[in-house]
């Protein structure tokens, strides 16, 4: 009689998702997975965001503030059977809206002005409101764009608040100064009189 091995190998195949999701300030982890005799080992190659790490087993850490976006990797498995697996991945790291552009800006009476607000965030679209008076003939989309022609009149400084959503936390705000200037022109009568004495 002989005690007999028969020992079958097979190729890693990955048997995990191609994708994950993690949020700036929160703890994430995700663990990749293969079939496959041996078990396979893995590594992965890419750009990973700032506080996120791979020890060989899991992806894991607290992204940093600023460091919203997708960033795409690539895992690797292998255990010295045939070729290495290999598995395109997409982390994607959420983060609130936050706005980016300058506070303030200058239109004139009577001339079509344009301002255009931009935000960090992701996912990286972004709806935007405003609570505060606008001077009459401008008007702020909801693609953050603030334009118009200033009716007359209506020149002064017009302050108010904008807000960007992207879906993710609490809107971004950001208070805002709108100048509007208005060239000079007399207001009084064009004549009087005196009289002597």
């Amino acid at each position: 009689t002989q005690a007999f091995t028969l020992t079958v190998n097979q190729v890693a195949a990955f048997t995990s998702a191609t994708a994950t999701t993690f949020a700036v300030g929160s703890a994430g982890t995700f663990t990749p997975t293969a079939s496959g005799f041996p078990l396979p080992t893995f590594s992965l190659t890419g750009t990973l965001p700032t506080g996120v790490t791979f020890n060989g087993t899991v992806l894991a850490g607290t992204p940093t503030p600023g460091q919203g976006g997708v960033f795409p990797l690539t895992f690797t498995a292998s255990n010295g059977v045939g070729s290495n697996a290999t598995q395109s991945f997409t982390l994607t790291v959420t983060e609130p809206a936050a706005i980016s552009s300058v506070a303030t800006t200058t239109f004139v009476v009577g001339t079509a002005g344009t301002f255009t607000f931009t935000a960090t965030g992701q996912p990286s679209s972004f709806t935007y409101t405003t609570s505060g008076s606008l001077p009459q003939g401008v008007t702020l989309s909801s693609a953050g764009v603030l334009s118009g022609t200033p009716a007359a009149s209506t020149g002064g400084t017009y302050a108010f608040t904008v807000s960007a959503s992207n879906g993710v936390g609490n809107p971004g705000t950001q208070a805002f100064t709108l100048t509007v200037n208005q060239v000079a022109a007399f207001t009084s009568a064009t004549a009087t009189t005196f009289a002597v004495g």
